[in-house]
């Protein structure tokens, strides 16, 4: 009877080890590349189609990691398990500086699966490198007050400003990063989003990330926006103002509260301080900075949404945030009033600056913004206004890719049909150039 119950364990063990998928972690597993962030080389590695199988991590293949890669790596697992996947860990044990498993010790990710069942629990991580799991207010204010935690090394303006932008995007992560595990021992249990904070003390540089396994942003916004219908478009759109996917069918542009604003004065103030966001949902990634606003598509997409923040304290520095703020929302008013109106005359509005940032450069955005929204307005009837508030400059590759085909496609009527106001006047000599190669006359109409 042993010899036939051991051979049967036997056999159970090989059919476990001939279904168990082993994932081994990449040996630089990063955002970055030489330097420029490449979010494909880390997110290639998870396998999203798994399910109803054993999955061996293996750590001791990496020998370089981040705690920000590696917070990512926990919400993978929480999905793993979430479709009914046995996790298990080899190479745990294999400590080194900067190695996988010793980073993982560090930030506690030996216990992410009782913090996901348990509200009561939290990471138990590294001081200045601390991760917490959001699933409601409690954890909100936990993760607040952490980032509190850094004053005594910024001046008030930083710590109110940085608070700020962590606030917004928390509350976007409670609001559409809701997942829930799907197996059925735990069919009620939230799957938690995560906020981690690093601070890299002689850089003066704080980098914090915040993901989530939601619905992302497109679906999101798509209550409000149904016309939205790729990721790229979403996240452009989700830095206007007053723009929320909570509106459903009302006008956000009516709407009396200050819904909306969030991700639009984040992005400002992302670029007033020199600081650098990167927004991850499906297939796309929005860079913010002070002289970059782009997307980019990824050939591995995230389910959910991520937001990727680095901020250099200039300790030096004093700016005035109350005054900031103000210029933000007279800003936003005005971008509002200006669509407002445009909607009201049939006509068609774009603030480039909020659109593609105040040096605007990137050719393929300028073409996919032409191809799915000024050409679609032309083509439609409708006047264009193309807004230059605060674009400092922009090449001519630029400009042309984005107004080169509207105005050869509608000739003299250009003229009538496209207007151009607060251009610097570089930019002013560069349309009228474009303007002169595609179509006859002399003149264009400019409003300054």
């Amino acid at each position: 009877m042993k010899d036939w119950r051991a051979q049967l364990n036997t056999v159970k063990k090989q059919i476990k080890q001939q279904r168990t998928i082993r994932k081994p972690l990449p040996s630089y597993f990063n955002f970055k590349d030489h330097g420029a962030f490449n979010f494909d080389k880390a997110l290639q590695y998870f396998d999203w189609n798994l399910k109803d199988c054993p999955v061996e991590i293996d750590f001791s293949t990496c020998r370089s990691t981040n705690y920000q890669a590696l917070t990512l790596l926990i919400l993978y697992l929480w999905h793993l398990k979430s479709n009914n996947c046995r996790v298990e860990f080899k190479g745990i044990a294999t400590f080194g500086e900067g190695r996988a498993s010793d980073v993982w010790k560090k930030m506690g990710g030996h216990g992410l699966f009782q913090v996901s069942f348990s509200e009561n629990l939290n990471f138990i991580t590294d001081e200045m490198k601390p991760l917490i799991a959001i699933r409601g207010q409690n954890d909100f204010r936990l993760a607040m007050k952490r980032a509190s935690d850094y004053s005594n090394e910024f001046s008030i303006e930083y710590i109110n400003t940085l608070k700020h932008v962590i606030s917004e995007l928390l509350y976007n992560t409670l609001e559409h990063g809701i997942a829930f595990f799907q197996d059925e021992k735990s069919w009620n249990k939230q799957i938690p989003s995560l906020i981690q904070f690093t601070w890299y003390k002689k850089r003066s540089e704080l980098q914090f990330i915040i993901g989530d396994m939601g619905v992302g942003v497109r679906r999101h916004l798509a209550q409000t926006y149904p016309e939205i219908t790729d990721d790229a478009s979403a996240l452009l759109k989700a830095i206007e103002p007053n723009v929320s996917g909570t509106f459903a069918n009302t006008d956000p542009y009516k709407a009396k509260n200050n819904a909306g604003m969030g991700l639009f004065i984040s992005s400002r103030i992302i670029r007033k301080l020199n600081a650098d966001m990167h927004i991850i949902s499906g297939d796309s990634v929005l860079h913010v900075s002070p002289t970059d606003l782009t997307t980019r598509t990824l050939q591995h997409p995230w389910p959910g949404t991520i937001a990727l923040v680095t901020m250099r304290v200039e300790k030096d520095r004093t700016f005035d945030l109350d005054q900031m703020m103000t210029e933000f929302r007279k800003s936003a008013l005005q971008e509002q009033e200006a669509k407002s109106s445009a909607d009201n005359d049939n006509s068609f509005y774009v603030s480039i600056n909020n659109y593609f940032g105040s040096y605007p450069v990137d050719k393929a955005a300028a073409i996919s913004y032409r191809d799915n929204h000024l050409m679609p307005a032309v083509l439609a009837g409708k006047k264009i206004t193309c807004d230059f508030a605060d674009v400092e400059s922009s090449p001519h590759s630029f400009l042309n890719a984005l107004f080169a085909s509207p105005i050869k496609n509608l000739g003299m009527e250009s003229y009538r049909r496209f207007k151009f106001i607060n251009a610097k006047s570089s930019i002013r000599e560069t349309i009228d150039f474009i303007l002169e190669d595609n179509v006859s006359g002399n003149s264009i109409n400019f409003d300054v």
